[in-house]
């Protein structure tokens, strides 16, 4: 029988472990909010991004209408966003906000975020890839922590099918910034001590073989197109969507434009894909090169101009300025 002593000693151990846990828990939270954003640079904008983004239409003494243009790497690589925003400047105040990996539904929840915290822009532009849009699936941990609300977790595990396990952990991402980062802490870690994995990852990088057929592209975009333009309407501010310009030449952009007509949503197309040759690309044909961006950005800027002059907002706006 173990003595009173033994028992004491063991709980005392325990105790101890338990603490020791807690404290190396604490403190790596504690690095991961108080640093993380400081050291990396692409966290760094990120957040700056998301907090400029949040704000728009909450700027004093801007009389301009507001644009918030999202996406993921082809948007940060694919356009010149500062032209875009000089392009514009005189009617519009516009802002970005890219974050890389991010799909159809990390873009859902990631706006109704934004919405919900105060974020008023009169035009919302998205810009994915049409195989983005028919993924469903999202960059995991990091979009639970830093584009999803709590009060969206539900919804969100239902969308994506998860299982009880795994919708614990995108509660624990969530919450904890460490948990939904700590992939991209490693990957910053990584590319510390090996300067070259990223031009690796270029080199060896594939395009998705799975052809796209126009007819299901349809079929699942119009939902979820329907499902964005709900909410932003919610919130009165206009969706557009903007089409990159990929190498492949089946990019599934029939079947997306068919949905797009039959939601009610206004998408823009400069360069269709399959126009610009392999030189024009940084990988196998999907990000698009510094050449290739300008010559996309140039394609746009008219484009873009042309969408925003048809914005019935603005056009009150300009009347209002005529009677005055």
């Amino acid at each position: 029988m173990r003595s009173s002593t033994s028992v004491s000693k063991s709980a005392r151990a325990t105790c101890v472990l338990i603490g020791g846990c807690l404290a190396i828990a604490l403190g790596v939270e504690a690095a991961a909010r108080l640093a993380f954003d400081r050291v990396s640079k692409i966290q760094r904008r990120t957040r700056e991004e998301y907090d400029l983004a949040r704000t728009i239409g909450h700027e004093p003494g801007c009389d301009r209408r507001h644009m918030l243009i999202v996406g993921n790497s082809l948007l940060d690589e694919g356009v010149r966003f500062e032209q875009i925003r000089d392009a514009v400047a005189r009617q519009w105040h516009a802002q970005r906000f890219v974050v890389e990996q991010t799909f159809y539904l990390d873009w859902y929840y990631g706006l109704k975020r934004l919405l919900a915290e105060g974020s008023r822009p009169n035009v919302v532009v998205v810009m994915l890839s049409t195989r983005q849009w028919t993924r469903s699936d999202i960059r995991g941990d990091y979009s639970a922590h830093y584009m999803m609300s709590t009060r969206d977790l539900p919804a969100a595990a239902h969308d994506l099918g998860l299982s009880a396990t795994q919708a614990t952990n995108l509660l624990f991402a969530n919450v904890s910034k460490f948990w939904g980062a700590r992939a991209e802490m490693r990957n910053f870690v990584l590319g510390r001590l090996m300067p070259d994995l990223g031009r690796l990852m270029d080199f060896s990088s594939q395009t998705d073989p799975r052809p796209l057929v126009d007819d299901e592209v349809e079929q699942v975009v119009r939902a979820r197109l329907e499902r964005l333009k709900a909410m932003t309407d919610a919130h009165d501010s206009r969706l557009v969507i903007l089409l990159p310009a990929v190498l492949e030449l089946q990019d599934g952009a029939a079947g997306f434009l068919r949905a797009a007509r039959a939601a009610g949503v206004r998408t823009l197309r400069p360069v269709a894909s399959g126009t610009f040759g392999p030189q024009l690309y940084r990988d196998a044909g999907f990000h698009l090169n510094p050449v290739g961006a300008s010559i996309f950005t140039d394609r746009l800027i008219p484009v873009l101009q042309d969408e925003l002059a048809r914005d019935p907002g603005l056009r009150a706006v300009v009347a209002r300025g005529a009677v005055h």
